[in-house]
């Protein structure tokens, strides 16, 4: 837990000789500089010198006891509540003046976001300000990052329609998972990640198996129209093939080369040409329900 505390002192603005110092004093009450030193594994070339710093900086108060100078940390509730002043201001300040100082945005931009941590972020963010109801398709590998928007999304009221790629538990929702994975994966070379908010704001992202993230984000109504179909259309596709029987389904497209070639494409190394022979379906591929949209 000390790591923990210290890891978040840090953040603060506290070295990592301070946040040691502050702990050690806290536990263990008024002392000299050695005795804390060696409480807080803080050399004693460089603890008067941090000392000194909380001293000037209010964190830490000092005594005389018979010739010695001792050192206490103020309470946790007065750090904290000064820290709360120091850092809140600032950013309430900056809620405040900074959008009067944003230029308009253009009316339908389209936005580059690149790489993985990143487009996780703006997923969330879209989430997070979603009011009505959200339309998603998602891997599994996306879930420990978005996972948690969403169910916050579906805890104030948010109306979520999904469709899963892969094992995890379904979300909070109208969730339906996807039977046909692998060639999906291979038609796009990794993973898609697709999401509407509200009808106003759209995110379509590629995460390839090899080489980096790209998404584009937009509000653009067209954009957010074509996300919403297609994710609408890959929702009514599935509930059609539930109701019809995957086996059955599965022996429809198969016996179409033209078709075949359409839904494989790039998982088998790309679309016939006319004329060419299509290569045959991966074995036991209706019983892995792999399938592209």
């Amino acid at each position: 837990m000390d790591e923990a505390i210290v890891s978040r002192l840090r953040d603060v603005g506290f070295s990592l000789y301070e946040a040691r110092l502050y702990l050690a004093l806290l536990r263990g009450g008024a002392q000299n500089g050695n005795e804390v030193a060696k409480l807080a594994n803080v050399p004693s070339s460089k603890v008067y010198a941090a000392l000194d710093k909380l001293a000037a900086e209010g964190v830490v108060q000092s005594l005389k006891r018979g010739s010695s100078t001792l050192f206490t940390a103020i309470p946790p509730g007065e750090l904290v509540g000064r820290l709360r002043k120091h850092f809140n201001a600032p950013i309430d300040f900056l809620s405040d003046e900074l959008p009067k100082l944003a230029a308009p945005e253009p009316p339908e931009p389209f936005l580059t976001v690149s790489g993985e941590v990143a487009l996780h972020e703006a997923a969330r963010a879209i989430i997070g300000a979603a009011r009505k109801e959200i339309h998603i398709s998602c891997w599994a590998d996306d879930l420990a990052a978005i996972g948690e928007a969403i169910a916050a999304a579906a805890g104030r009221g948010v109306e979520i329609f999904g469709m899963l790629y892969g094992d995890s538990e379904l979300p909070p929702g109208s969730w339906l998972r996807h039977h046909y994975v692998e060639i999906v994966a291979g038609r796009v070379g990794g993973r898609l990640l697709a999401l509407v908010a509200d009808d106003s704001e759209a995110l379509i992202a590629r995460i390839p198996r090899e080489g980096p993230a790209t998404a584009v984000r937009s509000r653009n109504q067209v954009m957010t129209l074509i996300v919403q179909e297609y994710l609408h259309h890959d929702h009514i596709l599935q509930r059609a093939q539930i109701n019809i029987g995957f086996d059955e389904w599965d022996r429809w497209w198969q016996a179409d080369p033209g078709l075949r070639a359409e839904i494989l494409g790039k998982a088998l190394g790309g679309p016939a040409a006319p004329g060419e022979t299509t290569a045959p379906a991966p074995e036991g591929a209706a019983r892995r329900r792999v399938r592209a949209r």
